[in-house]
């Protein structure tokens, strides 16, 4: 009793691109502040510091979307 139905779901692609920022500037910058400079710079910004010393892999990014 097999049926000759086309399936129900058909596979869909989707084009992804990602841009990669350049932050080895903001990097550099930020060791060379000081412990004090640092934290008032994470009052105003919160824990954007942290996020830009993260090591991201854009082929990881790619794969997850």
């Amino acid at each position: 009793m097999g049926s000759n139905q086309a399936p129900l779901f058909k596979k869909r692609f989707y084009q992804v691109k990602i841009k990669c920022l350049e932050v080895s500037n903001s990097q550099e910058l930020g060791q060379l502040m000081d412990q004090l400079q640092r934290q008032a710079f994470c009052k105003t910004y919160g824990k954007i510091w942290d996020l830009a010393m993260i090591e991201v892999s854009i082929e990881a990014i790619a794969t997850l979307t």
